[in-house]
């Protein structure tokens, strides 16, 4: 198996609970494909409830995790934002640039308009 990128895991199943009310790990683990160990998965999904992203209930001898609504109000991408560059927008888009190595001229071209255009926005705010 290969190993996986920072935080890969927690987003996987973060997205695995997207769609669902109470969720067992035996049940994330089948989802997965059970191609991860029982106990990684666990672990991860308690961290998640450390990070107040999940909550958790014991049903009997297993748990139940769900999505909390904090983490519902949260994107993927505004979890990733504010996990890597503490929610600052400026430093996310300075470190795409600078590890970027397939941007074309044209790219370049449609940036700038983008970029005029939310400076206009937040003008007219």
């Amino acid at each position: 198996m290969a190993k996986r990128a920072f935080g890969e895991l927690e987003t996987q199943i973060l997205h695995i609970l997207k769609g669902k009310e109470r969720i067992t790990v035996k049940e994330v683990l089948r989802i997965l494909g059970n191609q991860d160990n029982y106990n990684t998965v666990m672990t991860v999904m308690n961290r998640l409830v450390q990070k107040k992203e999940l909550g958790r209930e014991r049903c009997g001898l297993q748990c139940q995790y769900w999505i909390l609504e904090k983490s519902k109000s949260l994107s993927l991408l505004d979890r990733f934002k504010e996990k890597l560059f503490g929610m600052k927008t400026s430093a996310m888009v300075s470190y795409l640039l600078e590890s970027a190595e397939d941007l074309t001229e044209e790219d370049f071209t449609k940036m700038e308009t983008m970029l005029q255009s939310a400076r206009a926005r937040k003008k007219d705010e």
